[in-house]
Order: structure tokens, then sequence, then C-alpha cells
């Protein structure tokens, strides 16, 4: 998607949630850059779009689907949990997580179990919302 359609595309589920759930206010641009900057790590540019127009769900809130968005605060608070791995979501109070590999381009989900892989559900960001509005299986 072009940035255009993407920040439509992005007001549009996030006013679906607002339905059913409360997301935080939007993060500046500067907030997102200081996380960016604790947590060592650089955001894709749909990533900040999104965050720019809601900050993750509020209060651990989640989806009739048990998944969570992040607010940046969480994601600083659990940086180091998963080695090279930058969280932005979780399923069923952290049955598994999804987000970034430091060191690899696409979306993983990682199981709280010791010694498991990340596993690659998505290219992008954008893809990765896809899934979750969707509630894929692949989520799963």
């Amino acid at each position: 998607m072009n940035p255009p359609e993407l920040d439509d595309w992005f007001d549009s589920i996030i006013n679906d949630w607002r339905t059913t759930i409360k997301l935080g206010k939007a993060a500046s641009l500067e907030n997102i850059f200081k996380t960016e900057q604790r947590i060592g790590f650089k955001f894709p540019d749909s990533f900040r779009l999104f965050y720019q127009k809601a900050n993750g769900f509020e209060n651990d809130d989640w989806l009739d689907s048990m998944i969570s968005i992040w607010p940046l605060k969480r994601m600083e608070e659990e940086l180091g949990r998963y080695q090279n791995f930058i969280g932005f979501s979780d399923y069923l109070i952290n049955s598994h997580v999804y987000g970034f590999l430091t060191n690899r381009p696409g979306i993983f989900k990682n199981y709280d179990l010791a010694g498991t892989v990340p596993v690659k559900i998505a290219e992008t960001f954008e893809e990765a919302l896809m899934l979750i509005k969707n509630n894929s299986d692949l989520l799963y």
C-alpha cells in the first residue's frame, strides 16, 4: 500500500477497534524516536504511522481474539525478555508474543518457552495487523 492508502486503512482499523476497546492516545514522532533509542531498534515507517494514530491498547485491553497491542512503554518494559526480539503484541496474556527480530526482517511470533525459535508470520507490520484484524490462524 502506498502511504495515503495505508493511512486510511489504519484509520479504518482503529475506528473498528474503538467500538470495542480503548486505544492509547496517539504517540508523538518524538516519543517513538525516544523508544527506538532506548531499545536500540528502528521501527518501520508503517509502525511509526500506526503509533502516531494509536499508542497500543490502554490498560492491557484485548480484542475478542485475546490479542493485545502494546503501548510503547510496555515494549520498553518487555525488552530483554527474549534475545534479539522486540515485542509489540501478545496473545492470551503472553502465551506468545508478536514482534520484530533485531537481526531479520519480518514479523514473528515467539512462544514463552525455553528453546523455541520465533516463527515468521508476516513480511511487514501492516501484514501483521491484517492478520490480527482478520483473526488469522497464523497467529496461533
